[in-house]
């Protein structure tokens, strides 16, 4: 045996009448760090995934299957108990068969501590999820519910023998975000039935009680003693949905007394208050669902999940299993914060609307008062009724002559612009040219005209930039910048034949011009060039060009070829690539929802969607 996993069993000396005896301590077993290749279930351990409570979870590479899986060990200080619950969860999770249920391979031991094989699932936990985007989309709440709906559906309702006696459906007990797997491919598993039993039977706790799971998501009945049913999964998925869709946890008491308290109560801040657009019809199905009284939650997790497909289908047309696979594998850079909608008391508002109004008056009343001491003589009153035609032409005559107003004097980029074509320049004055670039330069404070144009272009100062442009030198307008600025002028102006010009003489290895190529030749109705010269772009690098424009970009014309694609070849496939890539626009800019890409991807997944059911009809 090897020196680094056991040790030789201690003596430890205890109290009998008075006199101490010498007493062997079993289980004391090294367990590995994750740093060494040792041999572990059917591989060789190549990481650690996680140390908890109970157990660790290594990584183990089978040279043979060429596939890595996780392994679950014992702790080597387990109890009775908590040894029994280990082997009640190999053997109930060994039974289970699902798609969204993580796959057990094989069971075995380690230096006598019993071990679980499963699949080791490439992703990251709904925790993890939460954590690092904070509230996730509607429809991406409703995926995760659905999916793992199934699941507690087919477990609920699985037939199977479990130490001799036949039993019917199995209840997790611990559903909660960190049990919830979704791979890198959007693929959603529940796991760790550590403290799962069978519907009708019971199986004690190593401290003899029946609470058992994360207080956070346990239902109110559990903490009062009560049995277990399928509703007490019901609740905790429900609460993991409230988790999802508010990036806050239903109960978030990190003191154990007030949040006990909280939880026997069933206390909980109303969805309604989170400043978030949640359907109404899914914040009524939360609420029943974490109901205090279990008679009034839904009855199964059909129920429950027919209830949330009907909300899926309202706020999407794509399946959850596509819905997670695109939200998967789209990048975040920021973290959505749900706030709390600001709520003024009644008291409150009357006061500050009253002060408001009080406050209006006041400065009302102060510029009239000014106005009246200003005013010299008093403003004529025309009378439009009847107009005395003569004592008109009299006033007529005696009117002195008005006096014209002073002309506003005029910048001399503004002046050279506006003067007229036949107006004569003075010999004495420089040439309007040189005004127009002393000007810039001075405002600039440089005396290089590409940089010049390139920083009028970034102002948006598009008909200057022009006039700058023209007096470029060659070697300046053949600049890799200048060149991409350029590109980006024409396409402001909509000079769309100069944009085909620019790109057919020139060639610039930046990301940025692949992306403009890819646009013009959306333009020019060839999406296959497009598509191709958007994947030129997103493997090149951009050094005027942010990432995140970049990459909205092209996303905004990927779904515009795929789009076009479906209307000239509809069919299910075409249909799959449009819906698929315009959700990948809607949910890049989900937090802007203003933003004229996202209404666009509104309009064309509905579209779309419309036009799929006359295929499928």
């Amino acid at each position: 045996m090897d020196n680094s996993d056991t040790r030789k069993t201690p003596l430890k000396k205890t109290e009998n009448n008075g006199a101490f005896t010498l007493k062997k301590v079993p289980h004391v077993v090294i367990l590995p760090d994750g740093t060494k290749p040792l041999p572990l279930g059917s591989g060789t351990i190549t990481s650690i995934l996680g140390i908890g409570g109970m157990s660790n979870v290594y990584e183990i590479w089978n040279s043979h299957l060429e596939v890595k899986r996780a392994v679950k060990l014992l702790h080597p200080n387990y109890s009775l108990d908590s040894k029994q619950r280990f082997e009640t969860e190999i053997k109930i999770t060994a039974k289970l068969n699902h798609p969204n249920i993580v796959e057990i391979h094989a069971v075995g031991e380690w230096n006598a501590l019993p071990y679980i094989e499963m699949e080791k699932v490439d992703g990251c936990t709904v925790d993890k999820l939460i954590t690092d985007r904070g509230g996730l989309p509607v429809e991406v709440c409703t995926s995760i519910g659905i999916l793992i709906g199934r699941a507690l559906s087919y477990a609920h309702n699985h037939e199977y023998t479990l130490y001799g006696q036949t039993y019917h459906g199995i209840i997790h007990r611990d559903l909660k975000p960190n049990n919830i797997m979704v791979s890198n491919s959007g693929v959603v598993k529940l796991m760790d039935f550590g403290v799962a039993r069978p519907i009708d039977a019971s199986i004690h706790t190593t401290d003899n009680s029946s609470v058992l799971g994360t207080m956070q998501y346990l239902s109110p009945e559990l903490l009062e003693g009560k049995s277990a049913d399928i509703r007490t999964d019901i609740y905790s998925l429900s609460a993991v949905l409230y988790e999802s869709i508010t990036g806050t946890k239903a109960f978030p008491e990190s003191n154990i007394s007030t949040l006990m308290m909280h939880k026997i109560k069933n206390e909980y801040r109303p969805l309604d208050s989170f400043a978030v657009r949640i359907p109404a019809r899914l914040k009524r199905l939360i609420q029943k669902c974490m109901n205090r009284d279990r008679e009034k939650r839904p009855s199964s997790a059909e129920e429950m999940v027919a209830e949330l497909t009907k909300i899926h289908k309202s706020v999407t047309s794509l399946s959850p299993e596509s819905v997670m696979s695109s939200f998967m594998n789209t990048e975040s850079n920021a973290k959505t914060v749900v706030s709390l909608k600001r709520q003024y008391p009644i008291k409150q508002a009357v006061s500050f609307l009253a002060a408001v109004a009080f406050l209006s008056c006041t400065i009302l009343f102060i510029r009239q008062v000014k106005s009246h001491a200003h005013k010299k003589t008093p403003e004529p009153v025309v009378v439009i009724n009847e107009p005395n035609i003569s004592q008109v032409k009299q006033e007529k005559a005696q009117k002195p002559e008005a006096v014209k107003p002073q002309k506003a004097k005029l910048s001399s980029v503004t002046a050279t612009l506006l003067k007229a074509p036949q107006e004569k320049i003075d010999d004495k004055k420089p040439p309007a040219g040189d005004l127009f670039l002393s000007d810039l330069k001075q405002q600039y404070g440089t005396d290089d005209l590409a940089e010049i144009f390139i920083r009028e272009v970034k102002a948006g100062h598009l008909q200057q930039a022009q006039k700058v442009f023209m007096l470029l030198s060659l070697g300046q307008k053949s600049q890799k910048s200048v060149i991409l600025f350029q590109l980006r002028m024409l396409e402001s102006i909509q000079n769309y034949s100069a944009v085909s010009l620019v790109l057919s003489t020139q060639s610039v290895e930046d990301g940025e011009f692949f992306l403009i190529k890819a646009r013009q030749s959306f333009r020019e109705n060839n999406s296959i060039k497009c598509l191709s010269y958007l994947d030129m772009a997103s493997k090149t690098r951009c050094d005027f060009l942010n990432n995140a424009t970049l990459r909205q970009e092209m996303l905004y014309y990927k779904a515009l070829c795929y789009g076009k694609e479906f209307d000239s070849h509809p069919s299910q496939a075409t249909m799959k690539n449009a819906l698929d890539s315009w959700f990948e626009v809607k949910l890049l800019f989900r937090t802007t929802p203003e933003h004229n890409y996202f209404q666009k991807a509104v309009l064309e997944m509905q579209r779309i969607g419309e036009k799929g059911k006359e295929i499928k009809g």
